[in-house]
């Protein structure tokens, strides 16, 4: 705090470093695509990354890229820690600011707001406040609660956040905390980070009685049954052992339908086994879909599927793309450690149907060298399929080979340019022995491009030496839940 008691300001948006190639001119003045964050409200889509390697006394830190509106150029540059007088706490060893954050305009005010999980003593959440000079000010909430499933052995480490507006009620709320009765955090937010109000959430079911404990993953957010409130779907995985084979995978999903009156859990969905998740229009129908990394049984490794929402929810019709779908380039990978490890989705082409991004880096800092690719799929009237399907590759754009980038450990979809076809952004955060970078494709007709590609380091952000910032690492926040208040 400062003298007068008033929080301080966090540290201001300023030039970006050297690291910052193909970084455009002025701003176009082209509005921010629906959805897209804006932290600053000046029209032009922003990113921010996630970072869970070192900091000057600890780990974690959150860097921000303002657009320029030309292209996938980047205008300005901001680099936030907990050593920054305006966020709260302090830096220290393993308090991984920011390994997950998330965007929404939580209090109202019309400008994109960034939420960040944080580990210092105990999970909690931090809010940066949105303004017209980005973000300024930054707020604790209080109160939070941690995960409470019986059948989960959820290391504190792994809370994780979602944005949607859950109960209907036209404000944007967060998760944090599976089977909490402080789950839920609902909105608007003061600027104290106080919420209007909590409740539960409930615990997913267990999944099968021989899932005796799991971790928890992952929680994504979306209308997958088209009443306008947004669901839950959450991920984990089964404590099954290292050495278990792939078919033997289970990694159990969950489904929690928002509602009015809160969260309840519909009996008959049953979804597949999977890694990792998004939600999107896949097939243009009003109804978001699920895409899944589906894992165990037959499912291949470098599959996706599509679960299509509907008025009774998601689990009624599926698809499954892989390598032996027709179009699909590359050959299916023969281990394990190329798995698609992170997805998205978004219009990419322009054609008004949700496309899918799979990202497989080479996750596993044991596993053998190979390929770190990410897969571009076209979304269309009969849902997901191989047509227009492309295969972009760590080499193609200059990620050190063999695997030790992590090349697609993050992969997110918005629209930085404002020209209706999203952008691909696409992470490698690196090692202590690696630099992390990411790399911003442009959106075309016929998918992302290479050409007129802005790559960012983490010198970009901040160039103090030894830093290893593994950009991208904890999660990406590039949309940014945008609801109008309703009358009720």
């Amino acid at each position: 705090m400062i003298a007068n008691d008033e929080p301080a300001d966090i540290a201001a948006p300023r030039s970006c470093g050297t690291g910052a190639h193909g970084t455009a001119a002025p701003a176009s003045g082209r509005p921010a695509s629906e959805g897209a964050a804006d932290f600053d409200g000046d029209g032009h889509p922003d990113l921010a990354f996630g970072s869970m390697g070192s900091v000057a006394g600890g780990s974690g830190s959150v860097e921000v890229a303002y657009g320029a509106g030309d292209g996938t150029g980047i205008g300005r540059c901001q680099y936030l820690t907990q050593d920054d007088a305006g966020i709260p706490g302090k830096n220290r060893d393993e308090a991984f600011f920011g390994s997950d954050v998330v965007a929404g305009d939580f209090d109202g005010d019309g400008y994109t707001d960034l939420a960040a999980s944080v580990f210092d003593w105990k999970p909690s959440v931090i809010v940066m406040w949105g303004s017209e000079d980005g973000l300024s000010r930054a707020s604790r909430v209080p109160g939070t609660d941690v995960s409470h499933v019986a059948w989960g052995t959820n290391p504190i480490l792994d809370e994780q956040l979602a944005a949607g507006d859950f109960d209907g009620d036209g404000h944007a709320d967060l998760v944090f905390g599976l089977g909490s009765d402080k789950g839920l955090l609902k909105g608007p937010f003061g600027r104290d980070g106080t919420p209007a109000g909590t409740a539960r959430v409930p615990a997913p079911r267990r999944p099968a009685p021989d899932v005796a404990a799991a971790n928890y993953g992952d929680l994504v957010a979306g209308d997958l049954d088209g009443d306008g409130i947004d669901d839950l779907v959450s991920f984990h995985d089964a404590d099954t052992g290292p050495e278990v084979p792939w078919s033997e995978r289970n990694q159990p999903v969950s489904y929690l339908r928002g509602g009015r009156d809160g969260f309840t859990q519909p009996e008959g969905t049953r979804l597949p086994d999977a890694g990792e998740g998004a939600i999107g229009d896949v097939d243009g129908d009003g109804y978001d879909d699920l895409v899944l990394s589906p894992r165990g049984g037959d499912a291949s490794r470098s599959s996706v599927t599509v679960v299509y929402g509907s008025e009774a929810g998601p689990g009624e019709r599926a698809t499954t793309v892989d390598r032996d779908t027709p179009g699909v380039p590359g050959e299916e990978p023969q281990d394990e450690d190329a798995s698609f490890a992170a997805l998205d989705v978004g219009d990419v082409n322009g054609d008004g149907y949700a496309d899918v991004v799979a990202g497989a880096p080479r996750w596993d800092i044991y596993g053998e060298p190979g390929p770190e690719q990410v897969l571009f799929l076209a979304g269309g009237p009969g849902g997901l399929s191989g047509e227009g399907a492309r295969l972009f590759d760590g080499d193609d754009l200059g990620a050190v080979p063999g695997g030790d980038a992590d090349f697609g450990a993050s992969v997110g979809l918005t629209d930085l340019d404002g020209d209706g076809r999203a952008d691909l952004v696409v992470t490698a955060p690196g090692s202590d022995t690696v630099d992390g970078v990411a790399w911003l494709l442009p959106g075309t007709a016929e998918g992302p491009a290479t050409e007129g590609v802005t790559r960012l380091s983490g010198d970009t952000f901040d160039d103090t030496e030894g830093l290893g910032l593994l950009m991208g690492g904890g999660e990406l926040a590039l949309q940014a839940l945008r609801v109008v208040a309703q009358v009720i």
